[in-house]
């Protein structure tokens, strides 16, 4: 399936709503903008004005997306700051289908960064590798690798306080974590959606002894290094650095995750319910 008959197909009027009628100038409709910021990630297209040189060449494309003339690359730009909410919904929304296609058994919950040395709320923070600058992209996959939730703050926010924020309304048998989120009030929050807490024991707190279940956190979590790796280096491809600000940087990276979803659902009709089978869309 072509890429913007895919994108129409599933960010669809159930997905963004249509807005309130209002006087004036009724400018582009947000299903369109929705469907136009998540079809650049899906297409590669890495700035703004890459986008709107691709829908200059590609008049198809822009007239099945809806659009009757090309938007300026300033709109564009605005759309990133004026629909980040709303990619946010459609990105949980598009969720609940891949929950539906292929309940949940596991979460799997980690951060990766997201490096950028110039945006001026960039933050410094730590990882297993060292120092870095920038922002994260913190996220639960689940057990194909598939994102359910996410969120992107500054490179210092720690990882531990936002587990239970990335668990709201999901259910699994089972939340893997490392040691980063090793807390009575996160095992509490793991328990309260009826799911076991499989998190590593952190060291520092002064426990000791290992975990139940820690075969099964060895095994299960390449799933969301994996997540990490083939999302930035494949579907984002470092473009959370061209936009300033973290709200942008959001919505491009939420962009991101709803195209990989996007994909996702088409590779399980097909039969191939993986990231790996559907990172071959964009490898």
């Amino acid at each position: 399936m072509e890429t913007c008959d895919l994108v129409r197909l599933v960010v669809n009027k159930v997905a963004v709503p249509p807005e309130p009628v209002r006087r004036g100038n009724p400018g582009y409709p947000r299903l369109r903008a929705v469907r136009l910021l998540v079809y650049s990630k899906l297409a590669g297209l890495e700035n703004d004005s890459w986008v709107v040189r691709h829908l200059k060449r590609r008049r198809d494309v822009a007239r099945a997306l809806g659009f009757r003339r090309v938007p300026h690359r300033t709109t564009v730009g605005r759309w990133w700051r004026r629909y980040s909410a709303l990619l946010g919904e459609v990105f949980n929304w598009l969720s609940g289908l891949v929950q539906l296609m292929a309940p949940t058994s596991l979460l799997v919950v980690d951060s990766t960064p997201l490096a950028d040395l110039y945006d001026m709320e960039a933050s410094w923070g730590f990882t297993g590798r060292g120092p870095f600058r920038g922002f994260k992209l913190h996220a639960a996959v689940n057990q194909l690798g598939l994102p359910l939730r996410a969120v992107v703050t500054p490179g210092n926010r720690h990882d531990s306080p936002l587990l239970p924020s990335l668990l709201e309304d999901l259910e699994a048998d089972y939340v893997l974590a490392d040691a980063g989120y090793d807390s009575d009030e996160n095992r509490e929050a793991v328990s309260s959606m009826g799911a076991e807490p499989v998190i590593a024991v952190n060291p520092r707190r002064g426990t000791r002894g290992g975990i139940r279940h820690g075969v099964l956190l060895r095994e299960k979590r390449h799933l969301v290094e994996q997540f990490n790796g083939l999302v930035k280096g494949s579907m984002l491809r470092g473009c959370w650095v061209r936009p300033r600000g973290l709200v942008k940087k959001t919505s491009v990276v939420t962009a991101g995750l709803i195209g990989l979803n996007t994909t996702a659902l088409e590779s399980m009709l097909e039969g191939e319910p993986s990231l790996r089978a559907v990172s071959r869309h964009w490898l």
